[in-house]
């Protein structure tokens, strides 16, 4: 009896052998190509693409040097760089030339060429969202110029550009655009897409020694469905994102209510809504921005910041952020009219019903929507000192 029984355990054992598949469709790590940044160009009638693709063996911690090099000094990355008819063709030229098999899953940024974007990224859009390996987490940045000269840079801070430039994002946005939020603004109904600026910059002035090439983030690129129209700079760049609650602890420069110089507030907390208004026909949306900030720096010689003091220094941080936000509006309605802050969605979702009616003629409508800006902001700590540091009594200006 106990054999039969024996003899059943090991016949459901090798029954079971069938279900076992193993590893057969194992790639090993030696014979994969690991992408970890990509910049497409458009040159002439032709694409170009850049592929930064990480050398595992220069990775090492000790003994690095500059551009996140690894033991030997050398940089942990080299650029493979094609071009042809085609996307998908410059990703065939490069494996041509390529001995380990190129892998895109572990990409996080991919750099878009200003005159490609200025083109439409429409094919691009294509080729990344429909091939698996393409992460819709991925960051897309426009550059001023051409993209594989961004990618190209020392960055010495990160052990590769690509991962500087998403280091970067975050320390701009809460939440950065990413390829599913871009190709969701492309193909949503009142919101216009837009993506951050990078550019190269020298890390110390040119005439000093040892001069290394990094990145920087100086603006949004504005988009009308998937072409670029235009390109506005940092400041009202970081109003628009601060209007729109996605802003990452910005600091407020403010001339002081009175007496001379400035001082700074930096925002622990802000967050905003949108409320759409429609009468007679005539729309119009208020932008309510909440927010907590503490003073960090005060470069100026007002007051001993009294309750009455501070209160007229939260009167001029409304002002200064309601100026820097209706000019970031005017350059999104008047120069470059896309709807970025996404004002026809909040009547879409809020009103949909007087949506229905002017969505045919919104892009005729948005650049004539009154703008109303309502920050609300509470300085919550000013610091240990409350005078302006370094000056007499006699030199401080009070109200």
């Amino acid at each position: 009896m106990f054999l039969i029984h024996k003899r059943h355990a090991v016949a459901i054992m090798l029954l079971c052998t069938i279900f076992i598949s193993g590893c057969w469709d194992r790639k090993e790590i030696n014979d994969i190509a690991f992408v970890i940044g990509l910049a497409i160009d458009k040159e002439d009638d032709n694409y170009r693409t850049s592929l930064q693709i990480a050398l595992p063996g220069q990775s090492g911690s000790s003994g690095s040097e500059g551009g996140g090099g690894g033991t030997s000094g050398d940089k942990s990355w080299f650029m493979l760089s094609n071009t042809a008819k085609t996307l998908r063709g410059t990703s065939i030229e490069g494996q041509k030339s390529l001995s380990r098999e190129l892998y895109y899953a572990h990409r996080r940024t991919m750099l878009i060429g200003e005159e490609l974007a200025r083109e439409g990224v429409a094919p691009m859009l294509d080729l990344l969202t429909r091939f698996p390996l393409n992460r819709f987490s991925a960051l897309p940045i426009v550059t001023r110029g051409p993209a594989y000269k961004v990618l190209d840079t020392d960055a010495p801070i990160e052990k590769f550009p690509s991962e500087m430039v998403r280091e970067l994002c975050f320390l701009n946005m809460r939440r950065p655009r990413s390829l599913k939020t871009f190709t969701d603004a492309i193909l949503s109904e009142g919101v216009d897409p837009f993506l951050p600026v990078a550019s190269t910059v020298d890390n110390v002035p040119s005439n000093w020694k040892d001069v290394k090439t990094n990145i920087k983030l100086d603006g949004l690129a504005i988009f009308k469905k998937d072409k670029l129209i235009g390109m506005i700079s940092k400041a009202p760049a970081d109003a628009l994102i601060l209007a729109m609650g996605e802003a990452n602890e910005p600091e407020i420069m403010v001339k002081a209510p009175h007496g001379k110089g400035d001082f700074f507030i930096k925002l622990n907390e802000n967050n905003s809504s949108l409320h759409p208004h429609i009468n007679n026909g005539k729309v119009s949306v208020t932008i309510r921005l909440y927010a907590k900030g503490v003073m960090v720096d005060n470069e100026s010689n007002y007051g001993d910041l009294r309750d009455q003091e501070i209160k007229n220094m939260s009167q001029a941080l409304h002002e200064k952020i309601q100026d820097d936000i209706k000019e970031g509006v005017r350059l999104i309605q008047k120069k470059y009219p896309a709807d970025i802050l996404g004002v026809g969605r909040s009547i879409h979702q809020q009103m949909p019903k007087e949506w229905k009616k002017i969505k045919d003629r919104w892009d005729d409508i948005y650049p004539n929507v009154v703008v109303k800006v309502e920050p609300h902001i509470i300085i919550e700590n000013v610091g240990v000192i409350n005078k302006p540091f370094g000056l007499q009594e006699e030199d401080i200006v009070h109200d």
